[in-house]
């Protein structure tokens, strides 16, 4: 009995040792150059393929352009526990586009669920909080709409809404949804701010009037939820804090007429970045709105694209063009005294590009800090390979020590990379 035992014991610490690293938590998953889907360690160590493609190339994201059969993978996301990754699959050829959504185990790489069709147009997927579904976003003819997946039956999902655009946001219990759509025919220029219920699809208006902005949000706690809505004055947007179920709004500041917020992911506080121009993709005057005092402080003057707050709450990441020049700039910001530090310069590959345009979305869903705040990734060229061709045909996948003047580290060919959450 005590040599099996010490047996069993021996071979229980012999298959911990030989399982591969990459199992664990602490990934980056990213999109190589061929199109394949693939998660690596921080220190490049560990690489593993998931799945295969055949190229990645503007064919990920204009399929009207297919001139031979192609075959990729795009958009990793993570489920809130690490244990999964979704993404979605193209095969496109003269006759046309087959779209497939995916999900792998990340330790056995080994596909958990997955649908494909003919004619499908994946945009966006975020992961439900509980693990068990994604909210898909899906293009098309006509207004976007959104289906959960998996299904019951294995089927497509259903639409269980419809607008342009389309921003959302999941409720901690993945129980219902904060959507901002246009196409309301009963509110304010067709856009409205709601309650959508996941099982019954039920609808309850929070705003028949919002303003220029993207996603609405939970706060982290689930106390509260934020929105924009449009001020008195008309060309400016009142930032709305309601209770979590929508009712008692109050504003708790004004700003110019388009903002992006991300709620801080340990206290009760928002950055806030406005524009005066709603149309210009750059955004300006980064400031940190504390809910509880209701203080508003600045935190960035300038031009910005996009930023994101660090998993531990104390720093924000953001990325802005250098004036008068093809070069971006990474830099932190700390919340606690508002000093800046320049990071590295960098060029950002298409699909990172896309990040930022829609970076108050892709920030609920999809993560570029690790999970210990120290380090953060990104897709495109940088150090001896920073030029905007590189960017363009041949982006690397880099990971960043987040402190002033870090050289990023190359760790692979790939157009986009996201971290797992833990």
């Amino acid at each position: 009995m005590g040599q099996k035992l010490l047996y069993g014991i021996v071979l229980a610490i012999s298959c911990l040792l030989s399982s591969p690293a990459h199992a664990g938590p602490n990934l980056i998953a990213y999109i190589g150059g061929e199109g394949a889907l693939y998660t690596v360690q921080a220190d490049g160590n560990g690489k593993r393929k998931l799945a295969f493609g055949e190229l990645l190339q503007t064919i990920a994201f204009s399929p009207q352009q297919v001139q031979r059969r192609q075959d990729f993978y795009s958009w990793p996301v993570w489920s809130p526990d690490g244990s999964r990754l979704a993404c979605f699959h193209v095969t496109a050829d003269k006759e046309g586009q087959t779209a497939g959504f995916y999900i792998f185990d990340v330790t056995s790489a080994q596909v958990l669920n997955s649908y494909k069709a003919q004619g499908l147009e994946p945009i966006y997927a975020y992961w439900a909080p509980n693990n068990k579904q994604l909210a898909i976003l899906m293009g098309g003819v006509g207004p976007l709409s959104l289906g959960l997946w998996p299904t019951a039956e294995g089927k497509q999902p259903k639409a269980l809404a419809q607008g342009v655009p389309f921003y959302f946001d999941w409720r901690a219990d993945a129980q219902a949804l904060l959507v901002h759509t246009g196409g309301d025919s009963d509110a304010k220029e067709g856009h409205s701010v709601s309650l959508l219920e996941v099982s019954s699809g039920k609808r309850t208006t929070v705003s028949r009037s919002p303003s220029v902005f993207g996603p609405p949000s939970w706060s982290r706690d689930g106390k509260w939820l934020a929105y924009g809505d449009t001020a008195k004055e008309q060309e400016k947007t009142a930032l709305m804090i309601a209770a979590a179920d929508g009712t008692t709004p109050k504003s708790v500041g004004t700003f110019p007429a388009r903002i992006t917020m991300e709620w801080s992911p340990t206290q009760s506080q928002l950055a806030i970045a406005s524009s005066s121009f709603p149309g210009d993709p750059l955004i300006e005057n980064l400031q940190l709105v504390d809910i509880d005092s209701g203080k508003i402080r600045q935190l960035v003057k300038g031009n910005l694209a996009a930023y994101f707050w660090s998993p531990d709450g104390k720093r924000i990441l953001y990325a802005g063009r250098k004036p008068n020049s093809v070069l971006w700039t990474w830099s932190i910001v700390d919340v606690e005294d508002s000093k800046i530090h320049e990071v590295t310069d960098f060029i950002p590959s298409r699909p990172t590009l896309l990040v930022f345009q829609y970076f108050d979305q892709y920030a609920l869903s999809h993560r570029v800090w690790s999970p210990d705040s120290k380090h953060f990734t990104f897709a495109g060229s940088a150090g001896t390979e920073l030029h905007p061709a590189v960017a363009a045909q041949n982006p690397s996948v880099y990971v960043v020590e987040a402190k002033a003047k870090a050289t990023p580290k190359s760790l692979a060919d790939g157009a986009v990379s996201f971290w797992s959450p833990q």
